[in-house]
């Protein structure tokens, strides 16, 4: 996976108003934004690889996430505004962020969502403890949310678009990994190899990024989700990929090979390597 940060990102710096509160230096929130936040420290969030900014910040004894992207991201999977949709849209369907407001300006966009309860799957992990069942009743879960009324459009047609914006935005990171597919030599290889290789698909309702810093299990055992901004219709395959590469390099082999064993279907790894390496560019 690259990390997309890019110079052009933060042009907005100028902007900043530094005496209203501590916020991403691209952005100046809406007024309903500051508001809520008022006086409350914001805490930077550095899990992850994206563009977007989080920010954790506490209100009495409540927690609430800030989570801001460039508008230059605005019609990508990148857009806050575009999760926020999705959040909305799976209320009532699984457990996911409560979005307490969402906005945009010129200069970007900005949600405030509020915690879920619980732990990450990745803290399970670092404990050298079993996630490979939590693992596939997520898999589960999200795949029994009905696809056919999702206005969501994730498949591999629509992020190979992304991709494309991306690369000619200069959105990406030239440096990926990629010597590990022998043949493709540059960022372009492998857009144009993706371009050849686009499986059929059988979409299904799709995380798009389920790993174990985005599901979280509460002392019950339920399971909550966040960080759905590549979420919808997709190739049921996206999401089995994921977890297969996050149990295999942070778990066992063991982990992943069993997890593909007890799938209701036959492994299909061309369709496993496809979605690994579209990966590899964001």
């Amino acid at each position: 996976m690259c990390v997309t940060w890019t110079v052009m990102a933060f042009s907005f710096i100028d902007k900043f108003e530094e005496e209203s509160v501590n916020v991403p230096s691209f952005l100046k929130l809406p007024p309903a934004a500051k508001s809520f936040i008022g006086d409350a420290p914001l805490q930077r969030d550095e899990v992850g690889e994206s563009p977007c900014q989080v920010h954790r910040f506490q209100r009495g004894s409540d927690v609430f996430f800030l989570k801001t992207s460039p508008s230059i991201y605005a019609d990508t999977t990148y857009s806050v505004m575009r999760e926020a949709s999705v959040l909305d849209w799976l209320s009532g369907r699984l457990s996911v962020p409560e979005v307490v407001l969402a906005a945009q300006n010129g200069d970007g966009e900005c949600m405030i969502t509020r915690a879920v309860p619980g732990v990450p799957l990745s803290s399970l992990v670092a404990a050298g403890k079993p996630v490979t069942g939590l693992f596939r009743e997520a898999l589960r879960q999200v795949q029994s949310v009905p696809a056919a009324d999702c206005p969501f459009d994730a498949g591999a047609a629509m992020r190979l678009r992304e991709l494309q914006y991306l690369m000619r935005e200069g959105l990406i990171d030239e440096d990926c990994d990629l010597e590990q597919w022998p043949g493709l030599s540059t960022p372009q290889d492998l857009l144009h190899h993706l371009r050849a290789t686009a499986p059929a698909e059988d979409p299904v309702f799709s995380h798009g990024d389920l790993g174990d810093s985005n599901v979280f299990v509460d002392a019950g055992e339920r399971l909550h989700f966040i960080d759905w901004g590549r979420g919808g219709k997709a190739d049921r395959w996206l999401d089995i990929a994921f977890v297969h590469r996050n149990l295999l390099e942070d778990v066992s082999e063991r982990a992943a090979a069993s997890f593909l064993k007890e799938l209701d279907r036959q492994d299909a790894p061309a369709k496993r390597l496809f979605f690994e390496q579209l990966d590899e560019l964001f």
